[in-house]
């Protein structure tokens, strides 16, 4: 990845530390010896790498620097790559008085002396100098501003409180090889990643959502009623105030004590929760309640809260009344578990046949609901203890006939099986499992999940009053040659390990074959290998998008929003039809690439920066692979080798790293392929991971991961180890780009 290169002098390690600190909590991205170089490393290979794929290389130049001899030689060698090869930019910025060479005079960008106190000033002027553009998340936050004309700035389900109609329309069939799942009576967990429409598919099935379609007459099929679930009322107890805290290590009988108070507060927030939905449909006239059935309403879902003949007269008042039981609970819980009173829980009757008996005297009381099929829309799961966990699996399985359960979480995080009745909840037999990222390398899923884009696509374009505009017309394709067709021609030859006279001398059709299974290697080659014009790699047409969106829904209407800002800004456009032409395309895609990358480290708490550097370390290896092996350039798989020894507890860490990873969508398993059959019947089955494709620009590797990249668990360990990542990053280019990895499993070759 293109980056800022720092050259200092031994003496000045605590300046250029500093800079360097600064500069990646800026968003840039950064390369400094002292925090990548270990006893042992090769240090002229990464001044070579570090000076070659810079875009910037700023030199701290001090009294100390004349005797600096490896500064020296950075030196010398920016300025020639700089003259010689268009290499990256050289600033010198002075720390004190020391004259400057003649010949390095022009470049002094500013002056930084302690006793100045203007260490910020010249570190923004820096920031400014390096990047005098919009930042890639500037820019991604000013394609998404509120209010503005872009119709796809609605990529978060909260975007489309103002329009239900909308959220409804755009995530409901006919695309049934995700969403019919959702209207079946059996419950199902939806899982996926940021950005796979978890909440958006769940929001669609609210009963105002959908009552709000136009000449749909789905209330009277299915009332979906949403909760975004949290740990509530327990965390007043005091668990899971401190890091690491498991709820499970608690004493037998304060488990019991709080599984049941956590079972009568989720009633009550689904109570809560269908009182509201009920409210929004009388009010938005999709249900017609006269005063009388509202009153007997109030009174059988007060019964269940409260023993007080104090009865409300309205829903406002019941829903007060409810406000009021969710403070006591509250309260309890805290004098009970953290004050050690003796106080008696506020309410206990609350439980899965309460809310039954409430959903059957609703369906009597009000006649458009007495067919209805009642559906409980559970948000982010995986924010449960595992004791909490337990309670809404047995709301799942105990669920039919009288409702049904859709509950999302991300994927890969915690879930456990157990319910409060002793019996496990089983897939298939209980419930089923929805993955809602596609597979854009499988023919149906691919399909399946272009169409759905293409018809949410233009329903964002009807509500924002613009013209239909089909993708193959709002993202037109561009087939002509984006390099040299001599420099492409010479890396075609070399992949086929072949000069490009002998290439030339091949029968046309065997030369179109070779062109079509390596041209695309052949591109990447001709960009990013010695010699090449360092450009980003073109992406465009709808399918091309549909592809590296890697099937998550968000990063579809992502790359759509900014190509948007960058042709219209917020502006609605005067055209009657909108059109992104290839390079607008292009630029979006290695900006929301961009932005995701450096985000990382901001929207993973603890390991956010970590996480970034190793995708970028994986993808280094990974690029190294395309630009250097000779038959299997497109390798973007990961196929750990020994999948076994995930299990040793030596390599818990290892586990907790890739879970993460895909929990956060920066790896994606493999799932529904057929398997790969080791060479002998007990060779292990070997994992496989592919990097989410979204991050595929900015890694500058190819989206096409035609191949297997095998890979050991030793090796992914030692790349997330600091003291170890330099190292084992070098053993692992050695190995990838020779396919020296377990030579007597069968793991090679492409797919078709």
């Amino acid at each position: 990845m293109r980056h800022i290169f720092i050259s200092h002098a031994g003496a000045d390690s605590e300046v250029a530390h500093r800079l360097y600190e600064d500069l990646r909590n800026a968003g840039h991205q950064a390369r400094i010896d002292i925090c990548e170089l270990t006893l042992g490393d090769n240090s002229i290979r990464f001044m070579n790498d570090g000076i070659q794929n810079a875009h910037t290389i700023v030199i701290l130049y001090s009294k100390h620097t004349p005797a600096a001899a490896w500064q020296k030689v950075e030196i010398d060698s920016a300025f020639w790559n700089e003259v010689q090869q268009e290499g990256g930019r050289c600033l010198i910025i002075r720390l004190d008085d020391t004259k400057i060479p003649p010949l390095l005079g022009p470049k002094v960008f500013e002056t930084l002396a302690p006793d100045r106190g203007n260490y910020m000033a010249v570190l923004e002027k820096l920031c400014q100098s390096v990047l005098p553009h919009e930042t890639a998340s500037s820019l991604v936050a000013s394609a998404f501003q509120h209010g503005t004309a872009n119709p796809f700035r609605r990529v978060r389900a909260e975007f489309f409180e103002d329009l239900p109609h909308l959220l409804a329309e755009a995530f409901a069939p006919p695309e049934s090889m995700k969403a019919n799942a959702l209207e079946e009576m059996k419950p199902c967990f939806l899982e996926g990643p940021r950005g796979t429409g978890k909440s958006m598919l769940l929001l669609s099935l609210r009963a105002r959502n959908l009552a709000s379609r136009k000449g749909a007459r789905v209330i009277s099929k299915i009332f979906g009623f949403y909760l975004k679930l949290t740990r509530g009322a327990v965390c007043n107890a005091g668990i899971g105030m401190a890091p690491g805290c498991d709820p499970n290590h608690e004493d037998t009988l304060h488990m019991v004590q709080l599984t049941d108070a956590f079972a009568q507060e989720i009633t009550l927030c689904l109570l809560e929760s269908l009182t509201s939905e009920l409210t929004a449909c009388l009010l938005e006239g999709h249900i017609v309640c006269n005063a009388s059935t509202e009153r007997a309403v109030v009174r059988t879902l007060h019964g269940l809260i409260s023993h007080s003949n104090d009865c409300p007269d309205s829903i406002e008042a019941l829903m007060q009344a409810m406000a009021v039981a969710h403070r006591d609970l509250a309260e309890f819980m805290r004098r009970k578990f953290i004050y050690c009173e003796q106080v008696s829980i506020p309410i206990a009757g609350l439980d899965i046949d309460a809310l039954k008996r409430a959903m059957k005297e609703i369906k009597k009381l009000l006649p458009e609901l007495s067919e209805t099929l009642f559906v409980i829309l559970l948000d982010e799961y995986e924010n449960l203890f595992p004791f909490q966990q337990r309670v809404v699996n047995t709301y799942v399985k105990l669920a039919a006939p009288d409702f049904s359960v859709k509950a999302a979480k991300k994927v890969g995080s915690h879930e456990i099986s157990s319910t409060t009745l002793g019996q496990d909840l089983q897939e298939i037999h209980d419930y089923n499992r929805v993955r809602l990222v596609y597979d854009v390398e499988d023919a149906n899923q691919f399909s399946a999940y272009f169409q759905l884009m293409s018809d949410i696509t233009q329903r964002l374009l009807k509500v924002a009053n613009m013209p239909p505009s089909p993708l193959p017309d709002l993202l037109p394709d561009d087939n002509t040659i984006e390099v040299s067709e001599d420099v492409w021609f010479e890396e075609l030859a070399s992949l086929c390990n072949m000069t490009t006279k002998d290439f030339c001398l091949l029968a046309e059709n065997e030369q179109a074959n070779k062109k079509q299974y390596y041209g695309e290697a052949a591109v990447y080659r001709s960009l990013y290998g010695k010699g090449g014009r360092q450009k980003d790699k073109r992406f465009a047409g709808g399918r091309d998008l549909g592809f590296l969106s890697s099937g998550v829904i968000r990063y579809f209407l992502e790359f759509l929003g900014v190509a948007y800002y960058l042709k219209h800004g917020g502006e609605t456009p005067s055209a009657t039809s909108l059109s992104f032409e290839s390079p607008i395309q292009t630029q979006a895609v290695h900006t929301v690439s961009r932005h995701y990358l450096t985000t990382l480290s901001r929207n993973v708490e603890k390991d956010g920066e970590r996480l970034k550097y190793y995708l970028l370390d994986i993808g280094d290896c990974l690029r190294h692979k395309l630009l250097k092996h000779t038959s299997e350039p497109e390798a973007g798989r990961l196929t750990i080798v020994n999948p076994e020894v995930l299990e040793d507890q030596s390599f818990f860490e290892l586990r907790r790293v890739l879970a993460l990873a895909i929990r956060e969508g920066v790896f994606q398993e493999r799932e529904g392929r057929p398997a790969f059959k080791p060479k002998h019947r007990s060779d292990p089955q070997p994992a496989e991971l592919t990097i989410s494709r979204v991050y595929v620009p900015v890694l500058q590797i190819s989206p096409r991961m035609r191949w297997r990249t095998n890979i050991k668990c030793e090796d992914l360990l030692g790349l997330w180890e600091p003291s170890t990542r330099s190292a084992s990053k070098r053993e692992i280019m050695r190995k990838i780009a020779k396919n020296d990895y377990h030579p007597q499993l069968n793991l090679g070759g492409a797919l078709s």
